[in-house]
């Protein structure tokens, strides 16, 4: 999946926003094959994958 999110990456002049949600759909979707919580909201999935932050940083990086 990171190799897919790096093929578009490299083909597509994204910025920044851009790249940090294809990186957090990646985390979100490789999160959900592995913990296997359908349950969990974003908030647990950047709390369980995202060391030093909390949903409230990620989320601002989207502004």
């Amino acid at each position: 999946m990171n190799e897919g999110a790096d093929l578009v990456i490299a083909d597509l002049d994204l910025g920044d926003r851009d790249m940090d949600l294809l990186g957090l759909t990646v985390v979100t979707i490789i999160d959900r094959i592995f913990t296997g919580k359908p349950e969990d909201g974003l908030d647990d999935v950047i709390s369980r994958n995202y060391q030093d932050v909390t949903p409230e940083d990620v989320r601002s990086w989207m502004d």
